[in-house]
């Protein structure tokens, strides 16, 4: 069995005359993205055992902050996650070692929303700024990952 977390980036600001790539977090993105990364803790279940995410400065700092509520566990940013394609999604995914069982993704919708939908057995209409879903497959090898469950939807907004 393994799981995958999404967590989406939080809240960007658009403020600023920036590139997308550089684009950093609000205030309110801070905080919700503190919220649901302290939510996932409280599901050892699903308690990552690798750490990727985008370059992206809005994905970078929701990972790192994230981190924080995991004793800070190593992070490996791949330009290859700074994608709105669920098919790159996918291929980064097959292409996993084995070892990996529970990995975490810090990146971007469109990709994460159509994961869900795509791969998961719930029907999700937006997975928000600072959501976390998981998904679990009845696999040993990443290659041969196809449809799986979705196991949790945490939503910052729902959140005390």
């Amino acid at each position: 069995m393994k799981n995958i977390i999404l967590f989406r980036h939080g809240k960007s600001s658009w403020d600023m005359q920036v590139t997308d790539m550089a684009r950093d977090l609000e205030k309110s993105g801070v905080e919700r993205t503190k919220k649901s990364a302290k939510a996932l803790c409280e599901y050892p279940d699903f308690s990552p055992d690798a750490w990727f995410s985008s370059p992206a400065t809005r994905a970078r700092k929701t990972a790192e902050i994230s981190a924080q509520f995991f004793s800070n566990p190593l992070i490996e940013f791949d330009d290859k996650l700074y994608t709105f394609s669920f098919f790159d999604l996918l291929k980064f995914i097959k292409n996993l070692d084995n070892s990996i069982q529970s990995p975490i993704f810090f990146g971007h919708n469109e990709a994460f929303t159509e994961f869900v939908n795509r791969m998961g057995h719930k029907y999700l209409e937006n997975l928000p700024t600072s959501g976390v879903a998981v998904l679990s497959f009845d696999i040993n090898n990443w290659t041969d990952i196809s449809k799986g469950t979705t196991q949790l939807i945490l939503k910052p907004k729902e959140l005390q």
